[in-house]
């Protein structure tokens, strides 16, 4: 797995002798989640090596973004074909960064990006080619879980969801903290490998390790293409309608 090359042997050892491997998380009415993945998350060059894209974006993730968008993309495709829903998230906040709360002490270039920056783009705005369609629901949030301060379980509630296939950014950040809200929620979790991304490649594989052992299940797009083209009836009658 992914983790591997980050746990001892005793981690190893230990990990064997408990048994955790996490819960199933592929429900039969799951719901495609699409979390952060911004302008200022992912940057605006795919080809841009995070230590570029941080100049400007100072929260970017560097090129790694972008091979997780085209991942996310693929899913979002057949997601939509089979009416299943797409929920997304992204940040806002006021245009005087009044209400950025914490962020505010723990991040002193937050306000580089309030309420925009290169290119004259809104770092909260989702990156062009993975714009929401009108059938996709989108959720605001400030702090890091998409369920935090956020409808986002009444929806998934009334969309009849049982699970969420999650993707976006940061692993060890948002996607992390949306899984176990998600999972406290009653939700069933998968997390997206190769849909989801992070600023450091150790941080990205121990937060997938971490969901794995307690919250859900981590799978590739792969695999969660299959189990959403698998499933009998996945189409919500509750989706919106344009």
């Amino acid at each position: 797995m992914i983790w591997d090359d980050y746990l001892s042997p005793a981690d190893r050892a230990r990990v064997d002798k408990t048994g955790l491997t996490g819960p199933d998380g592929l429900g039969s009415k799951p719901a495609l989640m699409i979390i952060d993945v911004s302008w200022g998350f992912a940057g605006d060059d795919p080809a841009e090596d995070i230590l570029d894209a941080i100049r400007r974006w100072p929260n970017a993730c560097g090129a790694e973004s972008w091979a997780a968008v085209e991942k996310i993309m693929a899913l979002a495709e057949t997601a939509r074909g089979l009416g299943v829903p797409v929920i997304y998230s992204t940040g806002r906040a006021r245009s005087d960064a009044w209400d950025i709360g914490s962020w505010a002490w723990k991040n002193n270039r937050t306000a580089e990006q309030i309420p925009a920056t290169p290119m004259n783009r809104d770092a909260n705005q989702i990156v062009a080619p993975l714009t929401p369609g009108p059938q996709d629901i989108t959720v605001y949030k400030r702090k890091p879980s998409a369920f935090f301060g956020a409808p986002t379980a009444t929806h998934l509630r009334r969309l009849g969801c049982d699970s969420v296939l999650m993707t976006g950014t940061t692993t060890s950040g948002c996607v992390r903290a949306s899984a176990v809200d998600a999972f406290s929620h009653g939700f069933r979790v998968a997390a997206i490998r190769d849909g989801c991304f992070d600023r450091s490649q150790s941080s990205h594989a121990v937060a997938l390790f971490d969901i794995a052992m307690r919250y859900g299940s981590v799978i590739d797009t792969e695999a969660a293409n299959a189990h959403l083209n698998a499933l009998p009836d996945p189409a919500s009658a509750t989706l919106p309608s344009a």
